[in-house]
């Protein structure tokens, strides 16, 4: 956050564990270079959001796999994309940092999870009444691994309406996991 306040590029080490639990360095232990943003809580977990200049990309970095991390004394870039960026909102969106296409999606809701739906989406969330016991949610997603994650949480009490490739996706990820135990 130093960085951030004082407009300043970061470089780091960036690792992942192997299974013998090991720290293995990404790009062969090089420094990762980038612009940060903004730090991000999600699912237990700080995540930098950074500018990648030479990729043109905002990516996200898990701050407890950083190493040696030092602030450069390099003007931060990006600032065209950050000026843009709604934080709130893109955390919304961003269904633990992994992000897929932004789309729009209808869900059909048991009544009792508006409270779930509207800690996810916020208030920008459109719902209408369905039936006595339903809502319709229509909401703006990055269709990805969470998402369906999260709408399985829910169990029968979720129903993905439109547009029809995204049922179809959760129930090819149903499909994939009753495989495995169907062995």
């Amino acid at each position: 956050s130093d960085a951030i306040s004082r407009d300043r590029q970061i470089r780091f080490h960036y690792f992942e564990y192997t299974i013998s639990k090991q720290r293995r360095y990404r790009k062969e232990g090089a420094f990762y270079v980038v612009s940060p943003l903004a730090l991000m809580w999600d699912n237990e977990n700080y995540y930098l959001l950074a500018w990648d200049a030479k990729a043109a990309l905002r990516k996200h970095y898990r701050v407890d796999k950083m190493t040696d991390i030092s602030a450069l004394e390099v003007p931060r870039e990006g600032a065209a994309d950050a000026a843009q960026l709604d934080l709130s909102a893109y955390s919304q969106k961003v269904f633990s940092m992994f992000s897929g296409e932004e789309q729009t999606v209808r869900l059909r809701f048991a009544n009792h999870l508006v409270g779930a739906v509207l800690d996810r989406f916020g208030k920008d969330a459109f719902l209408s009444r369905a039936d006595d016991a339903h809502f319709n949610a229509t909401v703006k997603v990055q269709v990805s691994p969470q998402f369906y994650s999260w709408v399985f949480g829910f169990g029968g009490e979720v129903k993905i309406l439109s547009p029809g490739h995204v049922a179809q996706g959760l129930c090819a990820a149903a499909r994939e996991v009753l495989a495995l135990y169907s062995e």
